[in-house]
């Protein structure tokens, strides 16, 4: 089953065309990135999905159905925020049981699941990037949500809370709720999703599985002791500088084996990685 699908969306704001025909699926049981500069688009794609902004043309799917028409649907889908849009004076408790008051849900077993109960009487002002990341994701879950659809939840937040995010949303896909996560913080990004859609400039540049952007036509990225001799055993090769690295095209082994026989020392060598695509997909490779 499709949990996500969007067909030729498109949205402006006065002269000012933010979606211009977007279109992608998100399968159901994935944790889906959704990637792009600022001003991409991902905002205002996510602000659609969550019934906050009403596309000019198009059609949005929501585990099938259409969150304008149907708005039940929202029963079933949560939605995280990198900011908790709720009156800033209320505590931590109060927020939690007005949602468990609209959406039904065990406010104690949620308190407990993310270790709650030493912040309740804070209000939500006064919470940490993190700790409020926490709250939000346990008032989402209070729903049972078969899909959680979050706006940069790693933003603001320092490495050992956003590795305490992602270690959740991998507990949480593996109980079966799908995920579709935008974010900058590529280098974490990649460890918890399995397929990624890139959009830039209001349109979606890739869409499909983590391996196949990572390919990028088999770059390899290679540090040695002796960048010119390597510039020179490699010269009939594709390939090209880039910062202390060099990118060839091509087999991995093979080039590693030409650049060791010629007496040049690999010091590091890898493949892509999501910075790399990003780059390419958002056309920010230069």
């Amino acid at each position: 089953m499709t949990a996500i699908s969007l067909k030729d969306v498109r949205k402006s704001f006065g002269k000012y065309q933010a979606l211009k025909g977007v279109s992608f699926n998100v399968q159901e049981g994935s944790v889906t990135g959704f990637v792009g500069p600022n001003g991409a688009g991902k905002t205002t794609t996510i602000k659609v999905m969550a019934g906050l902004v009403r596309p000019d043309s198009g059609e949005v799917r929501l585990l099938g159905r259409d969150p304008f028409e149907d708005v039940e649907v929202m029963n079933e889908v949560s939605f995280v925020f990198t900011r908790l849009m709720y009156p800033p004076t209320d505590t931590v408790l109060e927020y939690l049981e007005d949602q468990a008051s609209v959406f039904g849900g065990d406010v104690e077993k949620a308190i407990e699941e993310f270790d709650l109960k030493g912040h309740l009487r804070k209000k939500l002002s006064e919470l940490s990037s993190g700790l409020a990341q926490r709250v939000q994701l346990a008032a989402a879950l209070l729903k049972s949500p078969k899909l959680i659809i979050a706006d940069e939840p790693a933003a603001n937040l320092d490495p050992p809370a956003r590795n305490e995010l992602y270690e959740r949303i991998k507990e949480l896909n593996r109980k079966g709720v799908t995920f579709l996560i935008s974010s900058h913080v590529l280098s974490e990004l990649e460890r918890v999703i399995d397929r990624v859609v890139f959009i830039s400039d209001g349109r979606v540049t890739f869409e499909g599985p983590l391996g196949e952007a990572l390919e990028r036509g088999e770059e390899v990225y290679l540090l040695v002791d002796n960048v010119e001799k390597a510039l020179s055993v490699l010269s009939g090769r594709d390939v090209r500088r880039d910062g202390a690295y060099l990118v060839v095209r091509g087999d991995m082994a093979e080039a590693i084996s030409s650049l060791e026989k010629a007496g040049v020392r690999v010091l590091i060598a890898r493949r892509s990685s999501l910075d790399e695509a990003f780059k390419k997909y958002t056309n920010l490779g230069g």
